[in-house]
This record gives C-alpha cells, sequence and structure tokens, in this order.
C-alpha cells in the first residue's frame, strides 16, 4: 500500500521536475554521442543509426542514473548500494520512454527532413533534434507521473 502522503505529491511541479531530470540525462546522452560517432568514424568504423540509438540509450542511461544517484544521496540518507538500486528503480523506465519519443521524431525527421543524413554541421539536424527533446519530454511526462502516483519514484 503506497502512503496517501506520496501519492497526492503528484502535482505537475513535482512531475515537471522529474522529468526534467530524465530530460537533462537525454540531453548529455546526446551530446555525448555525436563526438563519440564522429571519432569512431575517424578510425574507419561507420555505426549503423541503429549503433547510434544504442550508444545514445547507454550515455542517457549513465548519465540518468548519474544524475537520480546524486539527487537520491542529497534528499536522503541511503547507502551507495540502496541509492545506486533505488536510482536504476526510478530512472530507467522514463528514460527509456524519453529516449523513445526521441527516436520516433528522430525516425521520422531523418525520412522527411533530414534525407537520411546524420549530419551535426547541419543547423536543421540541430533543430530537428531540439524537437525530438520536445517531443521525448511529453512522452515520459505519464511514465512520470505513473511513478510519482504509486510511489516508486520518491517527489523530488
Amino acid at each position: 500500500m503506497v502512503p496517501q502522503k506520496i501519492r497526492s505529491n503528484a502535482s505537475w511541479q513535482t512531475i515537471f521536475i522529474s522529468t526534467s531530470l530524465s530530460a537533462a540525462a537525454c540531453i548529455f546522452g546526446d551530446i555525448m554521442t555525436i563526438p563519440i560517432v564522429t571519432l569512431l568514424k575517424q578510425f574507419a568504423i561507420n555505426p549503423t543509426i541503429g549503433m547510434q540509438a544504442l550508444i545514445c540509450v547507454i550515455a542517457s542511461l549513465l548519465m540518468g542514473l548519474l544524475f537520480q544517484f546524486l539527487a537520491i544521496r542529497q534528499r536522503e540518507k541511503h547507502s551507495f548500494g540502496s541509492a545506486l538500486l533505488l536510482a536504476l528503480k526510478t530512472e530507467i523506465f522514463p528514460l527509456l520512454i524519453f529516449q523513445l519519443g526521441i527516436f520516433i521524431f528522430m525516425a521520422l525527421a531523418l525520412k522527411f527532413v533530414l534525407n537520411e543524413q546524420v549530419n551535426p554541421l547541419v543547423a536543421a539536424f540541430w533543430f530537428m533534434l531540439q524537437l525530438a527533446i520536445m517531443t521525448g519530454f511529453i512522452f515520459s511526462w505519464p511514465a512520470n507521473h505513473f511513478l510519482i502516483k504509486r510511489g516508486l519514484n520518491p517527489a523530488v
């Protein structure tokens, strides 16, 4: 049974903060992925779009876990292992949903706007990425609401 105190804490402000934590992790993951892919191309390794997406998800998950872990450690006095486990439990689902929103939007943008070219030197790529991040935020909002309302994600 979830305590009423946690259940009533699902205000839009709380959900916004929690979703923003996922957004920050995804943005850092996206930013870290571009140089990694560029570096791989310099070594004659040309990763496919799927491999680039996997690198992005891994980088975002690592950043999300770090951010959530630091927030939990600052807010509550958990042990290292307990805080890491809670960070895993609270961050994976919303972050993967956030990334799903980004990938769906970018797949459509690549097909209809960017002519199947992932080129960080083109302003249209960065504009589409910004719109994709907003789409991810919208996708992740219900996931964070679900977790907070049921007390699975402690309100930040």
